[in-house]
């Protein structure tokens, strides 16, 4: 393998904030138009079964950061404004290993330009800017705007941060929040860069994480295009609902409204896919960069549930939820491309990047490096299931193996139980025929031994059996 100056390759993580794993078009979607992101993913290692275990951002994000689970780095919920200090953390190592570490995006850690390793944070969590928040006053990307002469607030649409409401992006196509990551990394790459020692990138893009303001050009696109309706469990309720809230996590939803969510969703990541096709040829067009090796990780923090089983949002344990893209290519180097099933999760993203740039992981990272993939060395099983959790109005727990996913909901004590080999979209609810479920519900009590903040009791448990889970409609049918 080609080497740097620096000896050590360069690392490029590119995250997105809320894109479920079957949004791809590698990944079997044959509606979203991601030619760019697919060709990657073909030249490298496709992970299939990759899982954020607290599928919400913050939780999602520190163990990014440091390859700590929930349990370990103490947050199972959303919660802004709690500080947060890990023993280690990925850009903290490979700065200290020679790296040079940048952020461009979205962070979403507290306290607000803390920079945890990185040498420079360029930062901005949302387009909607709350310069009165106490947690998000800074928006690097507001400022961008103001140079250029914007003093317009440019979330004037008005579309909800966590909704499934639509309006066109209304301002100039350049002065998008996207094309703001493209001109501060060009910037990076042509200006700022450290020649002398290999570069850590993360590209942090917030979308399609809500709200769903498209350009119009790729929102029209996907309102052309005769997109499916969402996937509907048997499990799920009949009954229509009414006087919804635009942020309501459970329907049933209008249909329309809907399919305009799904089309603005797709826009929102095709536009991205165009953003990392652009970043990338800049990054070409530096000869020593274009020469050196480099690795390419691509994910998301958790995905959404976009109407499937009457469901919108995140938190929730399945598919559409806890389930994300994941891939790990390159640039001058020999990876081992193909597909594997193997049970991963982000806690894997720091000790995997670490372990390619020929560092030590350290001990107290709760995830383990995928490097053997990439280089095509005898895989060795790492998990037999991965153990999730969100805590929330809808709390759940959930367990997943190669062939199922069990799923606990603590405040009603329902259960559910899906054979995801034959039935993946979730749709036939398992629990009060299988007998698996009993394995899984030792898996469940064994991950939770230790927990003194949840009673998980087998002769209490009530299986949904195919039925709507009360906790999301009560006794509707």
């Amino acid at each position: 393998m080609l080497k740097p100056k620096s000896g050590r390759p360069h690392i490029i993580l590119i995250t997105t904030d809320q894109q479920r794993g079957d949004c791809l078009g590698i990944n079997g979607n044959n509606d979203l138009e991601t030619p760019n992101l697919d060709h990657l993913a073909s030249r490298g290692v496709n992970f299939n079964k990759a899982y954020i275990t607290c599928p919400v951002c913050i939780p999602a994000r520190r163990t990014l950061l440091s390859g700590l689970s929930p349990d370990t780095h103490g947050l199972r919920h959303y919660q802004d404004g709690v500080d947060f200090d890990p023993p280690a953390t990925l850009p903290g190592c490979l700065r200290d290993a020679g790296y040079q570490t940048e952020l461009i995006g979205k962070f979403h850690m507290h306290p607000q330009g803390k920079r945890f390793g990185f040498d420079n944070i360029t930062l901005s969590e949302t387009s909607n800017w709350r310069p009165k928040s106490p947690y998000q006053k800074r928006n690097d990307y507001v400022r961008w705007l103001q140079h250029k002469g914007v003093t317009q607030h440019p979330h004037y649409q008005g579309i909800n941060g966590n909704g499934r409401l639509v309006a066109p992006w209304g301002m100039e196509d350049s002065l998008n929040w996207n094309n703001w990551v493209i001109e501060e990394t060009t910037e990076l790459l042509t200006q700022r860069r450290d020649p002398t020692c290999p570069l850590f990138l993360h590209l942090s893009f917030f979308h399609p994480h809500p709200p769903f303001i498209p350009l119009q050009h790729y929102f029209d696109r996907y309102l052309r295009k005769d997109l499916p309706d969402a996937t509907i469990g048997e499990w799920a309720p009949l009954a229509p609902a009414q006087g919804l809230s635009a942020d309501a996590v459970a329907g049933p939803f209008d249909v329309e409204v809907m399919r305009r969510a799904k089309a603005a969703y797709y826009a929102l990541i095709n536009h991205i896919d165009d953003c990392i096709a652009h970043i990338l040829e800049q990054w070409m067009g530096i000869p020593e960069l274009a020469q050196d090796p480099a690795y390419i990780l691509f994910s998301s923090d958790h995905g959404e549930m976009l109407g499937d089983h009457h469901l919108f949002r995140k938190s929730l344990g399945y598919e559409a939820s806890a389930r994300v893209p994941f891939f790990i290519s390159g640039i001058n180097t020999e990876i081992n491309s193909g597909r594997t099933n193997e049970l991963v999760c982000w806690e894997d993203v720091a000790p995997t990047l670490l372990d390619l740039a020929g560092l030590e992981i350290p001990e107290c990272m709760d995830g383990k490096s995928l490097a053997n993939h990439v280089r095509g060395e005898t895989s060795i099983k790492t998990r037999d299931h991965i153990f999730g959790q969100c805590f929330s109005a809808h709390s759940n727990l959930w367990i997943v193996t190669d062939r199922w996913k069990y799923i606990w909901f603590p405040k009603t004590n329902e259960e559910q139980l899906f054979n995801l080999q034959i039935d993946p979209n979730e749709t036939k609810d398992l629990s009060a025929t299988a007998h698996e479920i009993s394995e899984m519900r030792i898996l469940m009590a064994e991950n939770l031994s230790t927990r003194e903040d949840v009673s998980y009791v087998v002769e209490s448990l009530t299986p949904c059996g195919n039925k709507p889970p009360k906790v999301f409609w009560g006794d509707r049918k």
